[in-house]
């Protein structure tokens, strides 16, 4: 059986955090989330202003 072998390696990195820079994977998931936060208090602080009316 012949296996093919790129000289240059895989075209992709392979999958799963890096554990050269783990802040970027932290960062990764931090931002969504500092954004959805940030959504939900404004929907609250809106829905709290439209109740005292």
């Amino acid at each position: 059986m012949c296996v093919l072998i790129h000289p240059h390696g895989p075209r992709f990195p392979p999958a799963g955090p890096s554990s050269r820079h783990p802040e970027l994977t932290m960062s990764r998931y931090l931002a969504p989330l500092g954004f959805t936060l940030a959504a939900v208090w404004v929907a609250v602080v809106f829905v709290l202003a439209g109740a005292g009316h």
